[in-house]
């Protein structure tokens, strides 16, 4: 649910890249280092997402990932 809120108010912010922190985990298998870039592909994320990647050294290597956001769609 937070990565949800997160990326939904990011999103609707008009923001086009976010920084996601998951940790490495015990050993560098963490759950959530895992399973982050799978939600991530899944919807209700998937449409707003628009590449993932990971991070640099200085923003948490392993740990964190870059993800990129669509553009928000214009109304009328």
């Amino acid at each position: 649910d937070a990565l949800n809120s997160f990326v939904a108010n990011a999103h609707g912010a008009g923001k086009r890249c976010v920084l996601v922190i998951t940790g490495k985990g015990s050993e560098g298998k963490g759950v959530l280092r895992r399973l982050v870039p799978l939600w991530l592909k899944t919807p209700p994320l998937s449409g707003q997402i628009l590449a993932i990647s990971q991070a640099r050294q200085a923003d948490g290597c392993g740990g964190a990932l870059y993800v990129m956001l669509r553009r928000k769609r214009q109304a009328g």
